[in-house]
């Protein structure tokens, strides 16, 4: 009896003393990162935008390839993605390109691709002028760049 008697008053004991530890306070919300900006329109890039060429052919040297223009015609256009032409002439040659490309996320530039013929970026100006800068590293290697306006 002495044994049930113990117990019962550490019972009591516990149940006045109550329960010496607090629950966690509540928690502030984890501070949200201000809403992004929203990003630029995506332009539109399609027409045909024409200008003049210089650049550098490796054997050849730096050249502004007497003065020919350069063509880049944009066909379809879905989001960012287009696609399209690069038309020029060199010494006499029609070149008919087909491209493929992509504008950035910040809406100002933008990366092509040319069947067989190397890799562009570029750079939106304004509503009415890219620049382009085109890199092929097949053997002569070579790099161009060229300022368009829109007509």
């Amino acid at each position: 009896m002495k044994i049930a008697i113990t117990i019962l008053l550490v019972i009591l004991a516990v149940l006045s003393i109550g329960c010496t530890t607090q629950a966690p306070a509540a928690t502030a919300p984890l501070a949200t990162s201000a809403t992004p900006a929203a990003l630029p329109a995506i332009p539109t890039i399609l027409g045909t935008w024409t200008g003049t060429m210089q650049g550098y052919d490796e054997g050849l040297g730096y050249s502004d390839y007497g003065n020919a223009t350069i063509s880049m015609i944009v066909t379809e256009q879905q989001g960012r993605l287009f696609s399209g032409t690069i038309r020029f002439n060199i010494n006499g040659t029609d070149y008919h390109i087909p491209l493929a490309g992509a504008i950035g996320r910040n809406g100002r530039t933008f990366a092509l691709v040319e069947e067989g013929n190397g890799y562009t970026t570029g750079e939106i100006i304004s509503n009415d002028e890219i620049q382009l800068t085109h890199m092929d590293n097949s053997k002569p290697i070579s790099v161009a760049i060229d300022t368009l306006k829109k007509v």
